[in-house]
């Protein structure tokens, strides 16, 4: 089986031919723009019904919030509206990040990975949302018993975003069953993959006190990480007998 070492040295190899590192930051810096962009109407739906409410100065500097703010149908009706239609509406761009940020991955490894990746979750975003809202109610549960059963939950659904990618077809609970199957022995070695990263981690927590840097250092060190996990899933395909 192939150490950490190993998938990333895979991950890496991948993104330093025909430039495709630099594709892939171009890529991840496009898709972070799209989803700044539909985050801007979102809040501003959310912003509406705090607007109507007329609860915002109850909860400025000096404000002195009651509650029965809470109980007053006047108040908590375009809350409970805005508040709807934002969960409702965010789930595609989450669906449509989710779907992108597994697509460039999953192209970088197998060498065909262009900047229009970034919109590849164009018309998956509602089926992703969807795969991601089951598979965290099912991790939520989980953690409602105990952090570890969890975390083992949480390597064992991590492939789940890149079998949605290859089985566009599939339903969620498919792409989770075939996640838990793959990762069936390999989860440890997933986990030792993400703590080998830790490293790379502090620095960027570190750049991120310095202005811009901590940007940048983030758009060119994902790319790295998202490819050796995209390599982990295709040596796991390399390895299944079926």
């Amino acid at each position: 089986m192939k150490s950490a070492k190993e998938i990333r040295a895979d991950a890496w190899v991948a993104l330093g031919e025909n430039g495709q590192y630099l594709r892939y930051v171009a890529a991840y810096l496009l898709l972070m723009l799209v989803l700044m962009a539909s985050a801007l109407p979102l809040m501003g739906i959310l912003g509406a019904g705090i607007g109507i409410s007329g609860i915002a100065p109850y909860f400025a500097p000096g404000g002195h919030p009651e509650i029965g703010l809470f109980l007053d149908p006047q108040v908590m009706l375009p809350l409970l509206i805005s508040t709807s239609i934002f969960s409702l509406l965010v789930i595609y761009p989450i669906g449509f990040g989710t779907w992108a940020n597994a697509a460039m991955a999953i192209a970088a490894l197998r060498r065909g990975l262009g900047v229009g990746h970034a919109f590849s979750g164009w018309g998956h975003g509602w089926k992703m949302g969807w795969i991601q809202m089951v598979k965290w109610t099912y991790l939520l549960l989980w953690a409602l018993l105990l952090y570890v059963p969890c975390l083992i939950k949480v390597c064992s659904y991590a492939m789940t975003d890149y079998l949605a990618v290859d089985h566009p077809d599939w339903s969620a609970n498919q792409c989770i069953t075939e996640s838990r199957r793959l990762m069936d022995g390999h989860k440890w070695r997933y986990f030792c993959l993400n703590i080998s990263f830790i490293g790379w981690f502090i620095l960027m927590m570190v750049a991120s006190w310095i202005p811009l840097v901590g940007n940048l250092a983030r758009w060119f060190f994902m790319p790295y990480f998202e490819a050796a996990k995209a390599a982990f899933y295709e040596d796991l395909l390399d390895r299944d007998p079926t």
